[in-house]
């Protein structure tokens, strides 16, 4: 059986110090943390995204999700650009910009945006091939990227995120193949891309609420197509060292 038939689930866990959280960062280039925040801080995000999606369609948000995914593919796109300029979203940058200085031993970090990033039930559009961030983000040398489920657990089912682990230490990839589908994601994917899967351990990542994944811009990582009947919700912030 060739590594690209096998998946191995990673469950985030408990770190004893900052200190294991970078060393495990270096090793893989990733890092699952469990119960990162606080249900107080999930449940604002979700209220406030609520909220807004109430004001764009009088829906709640992963109901809007379903709607307008059917009906509105431009409405949604505006609705989920919108959706990660929330305050309570917004206030999850400290910590955040701490971990960044602790990984890159930085001086601070530049916001390169917070997403919502919507997972509809039983879709493949709004699926990333594998692709490194780093090639979205041509500026920066080194980009960080903070990753977390909403509503819903990620999982296997609903189409959680996956990567070929330790893939940062190869750095950013410039031969690449570039596909869009119809309203959906530009996937940058490495041409050599049979050859990494072959060749690196694939993992997927199951996150529960609260938990948090980190990951390196050079990571080699996808999404996966959601086969539930739930919508996935994810809060994505991108950082980039500055020194």
């Amino acid at each position: 059986m060739k590594n690209k038939d096998l998946l191995k689930i990673k469950y985030s866990k408990s770190y004893k110090s900052s200190n294991e959280i970078v060393l495990q960062y270096n090793k893989y280039g990733w890092v699952n943390i469990k119960n990162a925040f606080s249900k107080i801080e999930m449940k604002k995000i979700e209220n406030d995204l609520d909220n807004l999606s109430k004001s764009f369609c009088n829906l709640k948000f992963q109901d809007a999700i379903i709607k307008l995914h059917k009906k509105d593919k431009d409405k949604l796109y505006k609705l989920c650009t919108t959706a990660g300029k929330i305050t309570s979203h917004l206030m999850l940058i400290k910590k955040f910009d701490d971990i960044c200085k602790k990984i890159f031993k930085s001086k601070t970090s530049i916001n390169l945006g917070q997403f919502i990033l919507p997972g509809p039930p039983k879709d493949k559009r709004l699926v990333y091939n594998f692709h490194q961030e780093n090639n979205y983000y041509l500026d920066h040398k080194d980009t960080l990227h903070f990753h977390f489920p909403l509503y819903n657990n990620a999982n296997l089912e609903n189409g959680a995120m996956s990567a070929l682990s330790k893939t940062h230490k190869i750095n950013r990839i410039k031969k690449n193949h570039f596909i869009k589908e119809k309203k959906g994601f530009l996937s940058i994917i490495p041409k050599n891309i049979d050859k990494l899967i072959n060749s690196y351990e694939q993992v997927i990542f199951e996150l529960k609420i609260r938990d948090l994944l980190i990951f390196d811009g050079n990571l080699i990582h996808k999404s996966n197509p959601n086969k539930s009947k739930k919508c996935r919700v994810v809060g994505i912030t991108r950082l980039a060292p500055k020194y």
